[in-house]
């Protein structure tokens, strides 16, 4: 089975925990992708 690439584009925030910044991933986002807890996701980072 192949997993088809998605690719979306979204505004995330960070925030500090502990010694590591966390991106928080809109719920839409979450729920559009069924994106699940400790899920290995690949992410971009553009500026």
């Amino acid at each position: 089975m192949v997993k088809e690439k998605f690719k979306r584009t979204f505004d995330a925030y960070t925030w500090k925990t502990g010694n590591a910044l966390v991106i928080t991933i809109p719920s839409t986002v979450v729920k559009r992708f069924k994106i699940k807890e400790k899920e290995l996701l690949e992410i971009t980072i553009k500026r």
